[in-house]
């Protein structure tokens, strides 16, 4: 579960990570990819349906839903090919500043839903 988040990092299962994170549907932690964006983008601050798509690989089981935390002002773009991909798969996904995104993810799953989550922690 996530425990706070402010500008540059955010604490989830009692470690702090000073870098952009996915969060796996079984709680695993890795780096955020963020060149999958990058280089289709020419920034990672539009979030690519390829990332979406490399979260799912480090998934056991696929995500009811996948929350996307914006940053601590929500600069991070979620791109329509993002929401499509998520469309049809049939997941969820949120959409929000970091802040309110963790705080979602932790009600989430508190009821028991599969989530899976991509963290910005700056802007």
């Amino acid at each position: 579960m996530f425990e706070g988040t402010g500008f540059g990092w955010v604490e989830y299962g009692g470690e702090r990570y000073n870098h952009d994170i996915y969060v796996t549907t079984e709680g695993k932690v890795h780096r955020r990819e963020k060149g999958l964006s990058r280089s289709k983008f020419g920034t990672s601050h539009n979030l690519a349906a390829d990332e979406l798509r490399r979260l799912l690989e480090l998934c056991d089981e696929e995500p009811e839903v996948i929350v996307v935390g914006t940053g601590q002002s929500g600069v991070l773009s979620v791109t329509e090919e993002a929401r499509e991909f998520c469309e049809e798969r049939g997941i969820e996904l949120v959409e929000a500043p970091t802040p309110e995104a963790i705080e979602r993810y932790n009600e989430l799953k508190d009821k028991g839903k599969k989530v899976a989550a991509v963290i910005h922690t700056t802007c």
